[in-house]
């Protein structure tokens, strides 16, 4: 701490900069952090606003300056006579006054980053501090970044269900790349497969803010509401839709409302790991509803689907590498 700076802070002509490095310095230095106590804490000062002797007034100050800056002794008779008695009381005065209001240094920001991932095959379960649970879809991850302002942002890349606890100091967003999701305190899904052609969003409770990614608000969705985000065109749709359809898979259930078959296996091959090849396209784009237990096999899937349409297949097992389902 240089004698200049303080100088400049007891007679009022520091800048905001230079007062905030001042105390930040205070702060960093714990020795330095003691002496000022020890100083702020001393009854000469107080009782040299009290004098009206010039030589007392500059003992005080004298003794005051050892113990803040000890590295640097420096008579300060030359500097202290300039002043009148009245003008040094003052500039002790309002050291004093200033020792109270003085801004005190930002906090520091502290920042936690874990990744987490669903086996395929299988669903987990986040549970975070606050009693919200995040809920993971077969072969999903999400990475979590938590600041100590209370700020929590999650890359997600899968499906993930949302049962967060409301609580006004956190800021959850979820970056979705195209867009952003702002959690107000609610339940919701989201489907954000990186390989897959669109992102949805399913509400069950509360209210979830969507915005594109420069921050712009787009809309707030509400329990119902199921947003389509389509990709390749940068638009989305609003529409109604019961959202236990979305969320489905979390209690174990494959539902497919016309959806092409094309779409239903990969679904199968990402739960079953299995590589499912179609050789007729027409048989692809075929549209099927069904609901289906995720604790059967993928052959008895393909069973089931059979009996709505006549569905040809083969499986070749292997041992270091997923099974092949080929379907004609």
């Amino acid at each position: 701490m240089s004698y200049e700076i303080l100088e400049k802070i007891l007679d009022g002509s520091a800048t905001d900069s230079e007062k905030q490095d001042f105390f930040n310095a205070l702060e960093l230095d714990p020795a330095l952090r003691e002496e000022y106590l020890k100083c702020k804490n001393l009854d000469f000062l107080a009782s040299a606003t009290k004098t009206s002797d010039p030589a007392e007034a500059e003992r005080h100050f004298a003794r005051f300056w050892e113990l803040v800056s000890p590295r640097r002794k420096r008579s300060l008779v030359p500097i202290v006579l300039q002043y009148a008695a009245i003008v040094l009381f003052a500039l002790i005065s309002g050291f004093l006054i200033r020792d109270y209001t003085a801004p005190k240094p930002k906090p520091l920001v502290f920042s936690q980053h874990i990744v987490y991932s669903a086996e395929k095959g299988a669903v987990s379960a986040i549970h975070l501090e606050d009693g919200s649970v995040i809920w993971l879809s077969t072969g999903s991850k999400i990475a979590i970044t938590k600041k100590s302002t209370g700020e929590m942002k999650a890359v997600l890349n899968g499906e993930a269900y949302f049962d967060m606890v409301r609580d006004p100091r956190r800021n959850f967003v979820i970056d979705l790349g195209y867009f952003q999701a702002r959690d107000i305190g609610t339940k919701f899904d989201v489907r954000a497969y990186g390989e897959e052609k669109s992102i949805n969003l399913s509400i069950v409770e509360g209210q979830v803010d969507f915005s594109k990614s420069d921050n712009l608000p787009v809309a707030s969705l509400k329990p119902g509401d199921y947003l389509h985000f389509d990709k390749m065109t940068q638009s989305h749709h609003l529409s109604k839709q019961d959202p236990t359809i979305a969320t489905a898979w979390k209690e174990g259930k494959f539902v497919f409302i016309h959806r092409t078959l094309a779409d239903i296996c990969h679904e199968l091959e990402s739960w079953y790991n299995v590589q499912i090849i179609i050789s007729n396209q027409k048989l692809a784009n075929t549209r099927y509803t069904s609901v289906i237990k995720r604790t059967t096999t993928v052959k008895l899937v393909l069973n089931m689907l059979s009996l709505t349409d006549r569905i040809n297949y083969t499986i070749t097992d292997r041992k270091e590498a997923k099974d092949i389902v080929y379907i004609y």
